[in-house]
């Protein structure tokens, strides 16, 4: 029989097969009856909750009130408790708690809602990537980017919603370093969208908890729910406040991203290796010849510029790390790289290296295999992707030690340096480490990679990595990309649903994001929008060419000029001006209101009254 309460405006209504419907503001979220909760266990086989026994009974806590449901006689041993309960504020709390541990994979709890819509006017919203919307009624099938995870590309923010007739429902998890969703949309529609625990360490290991908030509105106030939430817990770090820390950060603004290279080199075994155009497989440029081309830009009216360099460590770019020194000697060596770094100083620009302390190559001076990540079943995981070739992982745990060691000396080599890009740490999926002298969960794994980061940006001022996520957004003052989630590419082709700026309508004060600026076939954007457009849309920086055409000089200089008006201030609004997905609209805290137009090609920018402080 089913049992209710209502408390801080919202009902809750309970089954004992452990079902719940909330409902607030006269709008009802009912999960489905269809979908039975499961535990996918290690040797790919599903248990379901309705194959174990099941207990229902009242809850109250000193905040709040609801129900819990004692599962017990899994076949594997497993016995769990769910909670559901209402707290004063109205907010829904759900959570997962096992009494008595076992081996999982992942549990799929609690069931989705309802969703049978099939129009425009409902959506799905993800912050997939930069973010994305799933209309009812999407034509296409739609997949996550990579595996559904939290703190990775399939959700740069840890929280999933669903919008309907101006109401909304806004799920924010709790531990997403072991958290993610499952997403099913056929063509057409309906979606199915659910949150799945993964196992810690091969257990479900420790209590599992989200909130639900039930709000008016869209995806807009989605965003800003959570990132009221995360300001709230001490997190989402305005750039004033890095500022304040950090000053060198304030030569970011209204700067342009010049990301160049100096070895490029792949070798035979590499997934990479062009074996139809060997001459592309090893190339050189060195660095008194970039530093030639800098001088040449500045000559050209750039007065300050970020400069990114790849390829400058021992063997070129991507090989041999974590022993990235010596320095390039086909390059210019040392005293090549010192002068260079020099040259940009004394021209007013930032001067940052590429490095990466994840892939551990075979090659690698001191490369050990104790020093690898070992995972649950015993192996270690291995590739052969990138350039250097032949790779295993290496431990988080270990990372800090070697930046740490690398960077001392390259201090010792008087190379002036303004920050360090440590590649992939913020982008690619967390790792566990079974070893027993370097154990490691995926959140111990997240810190570790953080305090890299934070080592950097106290010895240099300018840390940066691949692209933003909520757990790394405040050790960082830079990425490399934030773009829209497309396929079958990630740097290019089809929509992955509706493009909306989830992730700076959360961040935007918080981190500087560089957009490409292609335009036309030259375009990364959702298919093939111009670049420089959404670079404004989103009041980003702007990557320029070492060697720009006179049209990127003049698209570079726009967005400064606009990245210098807008750079600390807080993204308030996103919008498709008369519904359509090719006028959009952005606002910013300050009244700065930036419209384009991607059918024409057109953009405006004026300063309004509207502004709004957060």
């Amino acid at each position: 029989m089913m049992q209710q309460i209502q408390l801080g405006g919202t009902r809750l209504c309970a089954w004992p097969e452990g079902r719940v419907a909330v409902e607030r503001g006269g709008e009802a979220w009912v999960q489905s009856e269809a979908f039975v909760p499961w535990i996918a266990l290690p040797n790919g086989k599903p248990i379901f909750f309705s194959q174990a026994r099941v207990e229902m009974s009242p809850l109250k806590t000193g905040v709040g009130a609801g129900f819990c449901w004692l599962w017990s006689g899994f076949a594997n041993g497993l016995c769990l408790e769910t909670r559901v309960w209402v707290a004063h504020t109205g907010e829904v709390r759900f959570e997962l708690i096992p009494l008595r541990d076992a081996p999982v994979e992942a549990v799929h709890w609690p069931a989705p809602f309802v969703w049978e819509e099939k129009t425009s006017q409902s959506c799905t919203v993800l912050p997939m990537m930069q973010g994305c919307l799933v209309p009812g009624n999407w034509p296409g099938e739609i997949k996550a980017v990579q595996p559904p995870y939290f703190f990775e590309r399939s959700g740069y923010m840890p929280w999933i919603g669903q919008v309907r007739r101006g109401a909304a429902w806004l799920a924010i998890v709790e531990q997403a370093w072991d958290a993610g969703y499952e997403l099913l949309h056929p063509p057409g529609g309906p979606t199915r969208l659910h949150l799945v625990w993964r196992e810690c360490m091969g257990r479900v290991g420790y209590p599992r908890r989200f909130s639900l908030k039930l709000l008016a509105g869209g995806y807009v106030e989605l965003c800003k729910a959570y990132r009221q939430t995360v300001r709230a817990q001490g997190g989402a770090v305005p750039l004033a406040q890095k500022l304040a820390r950090q000053p060198k950060l304030a030569r970011l603004i209204g700067c342009p991203v010049i990301h160049t290279w100096s070895r490029f080199a792949v070798k035979p075994e590499s997934a990479l290796y062009d074996p139809q155009n060997p001459q592309q497989n090893d190339r050189l440029v060195t660095f008194a010849q970039r530093q030639a081309q800098l001088q040449r830009l500045k000559a050209r009216g750039v007065q300050k510029a970020y400069v990114h360099l790849d390829g400058w460590g021992a063997a070129g770019y991507d090989q041999r790390h974590p022993d990235v020194l010596p320095v390039n000697g086909r390059a210019g060596g040392a005293g090549g790289l010192r002068a260079l770094a020099a040259a940009c100083r004394a021209q007013g620009y930032l001067f940052a290296l590429h490095d990466q302390y994840r892939d551990y190559y075979l090659d690698a001076t001191s490369y050990n295999e104790a020093n690898t990540v070992l995972d649950r079943h015993g192996s270690r995981p291995a590739g052969c992707i990138w350039n250097g070739g032949r790779q295993t992982f290496l431990c988080a745990s270990l990372a800090r030690d070697y930046v740490e060691r690398n960077y001392r000396r390259l201090d010792a080599l008087g190379i002036p340096l303004d920050g360090a890009y440590l590649d992939v740490f913020s982008v690619v999926e967390l790792d566990e480490c079974l070893d027993p002298r370097h154990p490691m969960t995926r959140r111990e794994c997240s810190a570790y990679r953080c305090g890299c980061f934070d080592f950097i940006a106290q010895r240099y001022g300018i840390a940066s990595s691949e692209e933003p996520l909520a757990s790394t957004v405040d050790h960082l003052a830079l990425c490399h990309h934030a773009p829209y989630p497309t396929a079958p590419r990630l740097n290019g082709g089809a929509e992955r649903g509706v493009p909306v700026p989830l992730f700076n309508l959360v961040y935007h004060d918080c981190i500087f994001i560089p957009w490409d600026l292609g335009e036309g076939a030259a375009s990364v954007m959702p298919n093939g929008r111009s670049g420089f457009l959404y670079a404004l849309l989103n009041g980003g920086m702007g990557y320029l060419p070492i060697e720009p055409t006179g049209r990127e000089l003049e698209k570079a200089a726009a967005v400064a000029a606009l990245h210098e008006k807008v750079a600390l201030s807080e993204m308030t609004l996103h919008e498709f001006i008369g519904g359509d997905p090719e006028r959009q609209r952005t606002l910013f805290a300050n009244g700065i209101s930036v419209e384009v137009d991607f059918r024409h090609d057109t953009w405006r920018i004026e300063q309004t009254n509207d502004v709004k402080v957060r």
